[in-house]
């Protein structure tokens, strides 16, 4: 993807991003910060992203969350949107069709994981977390994970307390052998915003 597309993928998340934070926000106050749709196991921690200003964002997509170095991940994105970008069309998802993400840690791969690793590096970062995170879309009674989307989808991660006063972040996303080095959207030192349509491995970096 050359600069030009780049920029404009980060301009249309921005704006997208602008949007959905206050729908998101005004509306979670839930411990669990996932939506009732989608069947995927219960979670094993409460996953709610606190902005600065107090202000707590749920995920508008079921995101089962058992990391335990980020305070946090949830999906910005209209669930309606994601699972367009899943690849599930308008028949599938009238029917009942249904997404989720799980987060976890750990189970990065040795290539992977030296990956991010030499593009922090390269970038002059150092690795704060590296996370698993898995898209799986249920249509029909089968289940299939999508490494990759057709549209960027918008996430948030919540920033462990210790490095908050930094807010120069960036996210490494790598899926399928694809490598993507994602800015920040927003400038709350408390979270990192980013939109990315490679889910596999996701390193917050600083």
């Amino acid at each position: 993807m050359n600069k030009t597309k780049k920029w404009i993928t980060y301009l249309a998340a921005a704006v997208l991003l602008t949007v959905i934070i206050p729908i998101t926000a005004g509306a979670s106050n839930s411990a669990s910060g996932n939506s009732a749709s989608g069947n995927a196991p219960a979670p094993t921690k409460p996953n709610v992203v606190q902005m600065s200003t107090g202000i707590k964002l749920n995920s508008t997509v079921p995101t089962y969350f058992y990391a335990d170095t980020v305070k946090g991940v949830i999906v910005l994105s209209p669930e309606g949107m994601v699972k367009k970008a899943a690849g599930l069309s308008d028949a599938q998802i009238k029917g009942g069709a249904s997404v989720y993400f799980s987060v976890t840690e750990g189970k990065t791969g040795p290539q992977a994981k030296q990956a991010v690793l030499t593009t922090a590096a390269l970038n002059g970062r150092n690795l704060l977390a590296m996370l698993d995170i898995q898209l799986t879309q249920t249509t029909g009674g089968r289940t299939t994970v999508v490494p990759r989307t057709l549209a960027p989808v918008v996430l948030t991660i919540g920033v462990p307390d210790q490095f908050q006063a930094w807010n120069n972040f960036q996210v490494i996303s790598i899926a399928n052998g694809v490598v993507e080095v994602l800015p920040d959207l927003d400038a709350d030192p408390r979270t990192v915003t980013v939109a990315t349509s490679n889910f596999g491995v996701l390193a917050l970096v600083y």
